[in-house]
């Protein structure tokens, strides 16, 4: 009825972009992007010439927009799923304790004892904040 034509194109998580148009997304995006294009009856007292030009120019910002974007959602699912990996390691080597403490090598050891002084070190920050001493292994009321 009025002449406009109309292309979407979607982008899932997926990674397969859909389009959707009249009669299809190509034809449509290609009257933007070409150098030539028909002339519109609908544009009687505008220079076509400059109407090509501004569109051409809008759509090769939008395309620029669009592959910024794209390179920044490529860039977030790699370091994504750079972080998954390095989390599983992580767990895995954390797992270490888990053990009967017979099993531990000397540096396991030493890391639970670092673990525990720290440990200690926090109880009696938070024990004199709220007014408690620590003295010889037993807890004071101040």
């Amino acid at each position: 009825m009025t002449g406009v034509e109309v292309g979407i194109i979607v982008f899932p998580p997926d990674n397969k972009p859909y389009s959707f148009g009249h009669p299809n997304v190509n034809e449509t995006i290609n009257k933007y992007v070409c150098e030539e294009r028909p002339p519109s009856p609908s544009s009687s007292g505008i220079d076509d010439k400059y109407v090509q030009m501004f569109r051409k120019a809008n759509s090769i910002t939008l395309i620029t927009q669009l592959n910024t974007l794209q390179d920044q959602l490529d860039f977030a699912f790699n370091l994504k799923s750079k972080l998954k990996e390095k989390n599983k390691n992580l767990e895995s080597q954390q797992e270490w304790f888990r053990g009967p403490i017979e099993k531990m090598n000397n540096t396991e050891a030493s890391m639970l004892k670092e673990g525990l002084e720290d440990l200690l070190l926090k109880l009696k920050n938070y024990g004199t904040e709220r007014g408690y001493g620590y003295e010889n292994g037993k807890w004071k009321a101040e």
